[in-house]
């Protein structure tokens, strides 16, 4: 039997109020030559019967023992993949029927990128739509912010992953698909289709609820290893910690310096550049400020490199302090 195009992996851990949808939701695909690896990751609910209830020869059923936890899971997932092309999928989220037609003509067409998303629609707890940038370049960017994937839309190719290694990394606790996507862009390129292939379940027990400031933790080492990567300062880690670090003027001076390097180097357009570390700047303060009132008084320092997109910026985290305070957090 020749091996299928697409090995879809997903992993479960007590998700019997949601798998099912989930599971069907792979099923009903437009495109159906996948092979879909479950890794039920130790559940101790109905999660098994679920699961052992559809009777797809497409479905490759994995049980751990124990609760090896998510990154263990997808991991072993990786190690039994035989596609092409490899695509996550969470337990308790939905496909769009197109979705694995639409990005495997994406990246059939596209031979030079290595992984590819797509924006997700959000529901659940509330109604919205996560959108991530479409270019290589603006995906790069956006990673000294945060992720640039849905992690439940992403898909790549096994010979990029299997030659590279990328596994999702251990100890970047909750946080790990940011880890993984930074060492992407350093062997491929990467983009992001225009289309909304996937439903994103917003509710109480989603891992970014659940563990926020461990997340916080984590993004911010994962930034600064970026960083120091992306404009090569091995040799200036003060520049690295300090542009990653808490708002104050040597962040300021920080940003000069990665200003300098990166008209010398040309890694990124400057203005787009300039755009998103204001960005980040204003989000990291927006979280400062909530534990730290003299944030208010300290972000005008970064007036000293652009005055005017700023002074709003500034008015907002003063509200969002107060909105904070009154709301008694």
């Amino acid at each position: 039997m020749n091996n299928p195009l697409v090995s879809i992996i997903m992993t479960a851990y007590n998700e019997e109020l949601y798998i099912k949808e989930a599971i069907e939701s792979v099923l009903a695909q437009t495109y159906t030559d996948f092979e879909f690896i479950i890794v039920n990751d130790g559940s101790i609910d109905q999660t098994e019967s679920i699961i052992l209830s559809f009777s797809d020869d497409r479905i490759k059923y994995v049980k751990n023992e124990h609760n090896l936890k998510l990154i263990d899971s997808l991991n072993i997932g990786l190690n039994l993949a035989k596609g092409k092309y490899i695509a996550r999928m969470d337990s308790d989220d939905l496909c769009m029927p197109e979705r694995l037609e639409k990005q495997i003509e994406f990246m059939e067409a596209n031979p030079e990128i290595g992984i590819s998303g797509a924006q997700l629609i959000v529901f659940g707890s509330h109604d919205g739509f996560m959108n991530y940038p479409l270019t290589h370049d603006d995906i790069r960017l956006k990673l000294f912010i945060s992720s640039c994937f849905g992690n439940n839309v992403v898909m790549f190719r096994r010979v990029i992953f299997e030659k590279n290694q990328l596994f999702f990394p251990l100890g970047y606790f909750h946080a790990e698909d940011f880890k993984c996507w930074t060492n992407w862009m350093s062997v491929t390129k990467a983009a992001n289709l225009n289309l909304y292939l996937v439903k994103y379940r917003s509710h109480a027990n989603s891992v970014s609820s659940k563990h926020k400031l461990i997340q916080r933790e984590t993004r911010n080492r994962i930034r600064l290893e970026y960083v120091k990567t992306t404009f090569s300062l091995e040799n200036d880690l003060k520049t690295a910690v300090d542009f990653t670090g808490k708002i104050s003027s040597a962040r300021v001076n920080a940003i000069k310096t990665i200003f300098k390097i990166n008209e010398e180097k040309k890694h990124f357009d400057v203005l787009k550049l300039k755009k998103t570390v204001m960005k980040l700047w204003y989000l990291d303060s927006l979280e400062e400020v909530e534990n730290n009132f003299f944030v208010i008084l300290k972000y005008p320092l970064i007036f000293k490199i652009d005055l005017k997109s700023n002074f709003k910026n500034w008015i907002n985290i003063v509200k969002h302090f107060l909105k904070f305070k009154l709301a008694g957090k």
